[in-house]
Order: structure tokens, then sequence, then C-alpha cells
């Protein structure tokens, strides 16, 4: 890898894309891992005035600007359209990064992505932040004790009644999260978290070997606000990945774990797990999640392997494709994922 090792030193880092997430998540959060946030790329005149008032001592308002100015690692986090440019150019220039997931509008860009940090030798992480939300992390340890047996069928899954367009910027153009052509719509906003946690959680059975989709536009903008994946894996057992954003009401929890010892429900708060005798485990307690930007900083500086890998992300997107495709032909299909 070309990445800069200096253990122990602090490492410079810059951002591309200062909305919301990076305003409200990677900002604070880098700085609280130990970097140094030097620069910020936005080609939005009040966006780079923000980050001046964050105290970030240079923003840029073209991508040359940021790669000539020395930056030592970045977080690329604009909209899905435009991320295989960044990242082609920030490769290009021997820099690591982590990137806001997900990680492409497409399978053949992920890939195109992968591709070019590992011919450059740069290391790429991708931000999959919820596999350490607490729901997720109860879920797993239940799974992993063994308390329900060999796991059946998995369903993750929220039914909401609006996108997540009021989280944004005011600055920019707010109804991209709408927007087909920009990287818009349920399945690249909420889809690589709640499918990223089920591909972790069952990352013993087996690559994905046939997908249904159901992708529907129904009411906001122009793409995806209503999307549901069923999931075969090698092993036999089965998975339901989904939100809809077209649901004003809807079954109460997120996660349903079937497995032939026993089961369980869990929502954002708790979890309820019942085996076939009728013994009870429940869940309310806080686990402490991994710190992301931490973790990239000591790959960068001390060779630290990477949480989350560019091609674990890959999958996701691979997954999406394939569920397109479903939806499109009204059949599932064989996949190797």
């Amino acid at each position: 890898m070309n990445s800069p090792r200096t253990t122990g030193a602090p490492v410079k880092i810059g951002i591309v894309g200062f909305g919301k997430m990076a305003e409200l998540c990677h900002l604070p959060a880098l700085r609280k891992a130990g970097w140094i946030v030097e620069s910020v790329l936005d080609v939005t005149p009040a966006r780079r005035a923000a980050a001046e008032s964050f105290g970030v001592p240079h923003v840029f308002e073209t991508l040359d600007e940021f790669v000539d100015s020395g930056v030592r690692a970045a977080v690329v986090a604009p909209h899905t359209s435009v991320r295989l440019g960044v990242v082609e150019a920030l490769a290009g220039r021997g820099i690591p990064m982590l990137i806001e997931k997900p990680l492409a509008m497409t399978a053949p860009e992920a890939r195109k992505i992968c591709e070019v940090c590992e011919q450059a030798g740069v290391l790429c992480s991708v931000f999959h932040n919820r596999r350490w939300d607490a729901d997720f992390l109860r879920v797993s340890q239940v799974v992993e004790s063994g308390f329900v047996g060999s796991v059946l069928r998995v369903e993750n899954r929220l039914f909401e009644c609006e996108p997540a367009t009021r989280f944004g910027t005011p600055e920019f153009n707010q109804s991209w999260r709408v927007t087909a052509g920009l990287g818009g719509g349920s399945m690249l906003d909420w889809g690589p978290h709640l499918l990223d946690q089920v591909l972790t959680l069952m990352r013993q059975a087996g690559p994905v070997v046939n997908v249904l989709g159901e992708v529907r536009h129904v009411r906001h903008g122009d793409a995806d606000d209503h999307f549901m994946i069923d999931l075969l894996f090698e092993n036999g057992a089965r998975a339901l990945v989904g939100k809809s954003d077209v649901c004003p009401v809807g079954p109460g929890g997120k996660w349903l774990v079937v497995g032939d010892r026993g089961s369980l429900i869990a929502d954002w708060e708790a979890l309820k797990a019942r085996d076939a005798d009728g013994a009870e485990k429940s869940l309310n307690t806080t686990i402490e999640p991994a710190d992301l930007h931490r973790n990239f900083l000591e790959a960068v500086r001390d060779g630290t392997p990477l949480l989350v890998t560019a091609r674990q992300s890959l999958r996701t997107v691979e997954v999406f494709d394939a569920a397109r495709a479903s939806a499109g032909r009204g059949e599932s299909i064989r996949v190797r994922i």
C-alpha cells in the first residue's frame, strides 16, 4: 500500500462533499478519532463557508485544487453519481479514502472503484457504520450464542411514510435523495445499511444464490421509494431486506430471526427471544460500537486491518443490481454473490 506510515503521529485528512453527513457525523468523529481535518472540497459556496465556520483551514471549489493541496487521506461523501470520478482522482495521487455508503450507484461502478484502488495500492474503506448499531449487535449476540439454533430466515426491514429528504443541506439540491439519476432512492439510501447488516449476520451461510426483488417508484421523486429483496443463501437460509417510504402504518419492529431452536424479534431499543422449550432471553443493553474513523486512521498510519473493505461493500451493490434486474423481469434470478 502507498499509504503514509508514521506510527503514532497525527495525520491530515480532507473531506470531499460537506453535506449534513460530513458536518454532523464525519467532521466531529474524525477530530475525536485523532485526525487533523485540514481541508474540505464542496461545489456549493455556502457549504464552503460552513466548513470555514467549523474551523477547517482550507476549503476548495474544484477537485484539482483539493488533490493538489497535499492532502494525505480523504473522506469521500459527495452524492453517489459523481463518486467514481472522485475516487479515480484520489487513487491516482495515492490518497487513501473512507467512502460514504453506498460504494457506487451500480455494481460495474463499484467494481471499478475497487479495481482502481487496488491497482493504485491505496486503502479504501466504506462507511458501513450501522454494522455496529445497538439493535444489530444485540441480534448478532443472540444468534451467535446459538440460542435460536441454525438460522432459517432473517428479516430486517423498515416501514415509513416518507423518504429522508429533510435530512440534508438547504443550500444543495434537497430532492437528490429521490432523484434516480443522482443516486437517490430508498434502496441506495437505507438499503446499504440494512443489507450489510444481514450479509454480516449471515456470513457463515455462503454466497447469495437467488434474488427476488420488488423495486417500485410510487410517490416520491422519480427513484424507488419502496423495495423488498428476498435472498436465498447457499446453505438454504433466506432473508428479507427492505424499506418502504409509502407506508403510513406498518408492522412493528425491525428484526425477525427464525431458527430451528427458537426465534427473536427486535426493534431499535430492545430484543426478545424465545426457544422451543419456552425459555426467554431479553436484551436492551447498549453495546460499545466500533469507531470506523479511528480504524481508518490506524489503518493509514499504522497498517491496522480495515474493519470494512471496499470489496465487502461491493457485495451490497451487486445484490441491488440483481434486485433491479429481478424486478424488471418479474421473476427471481440466480446469482452467486
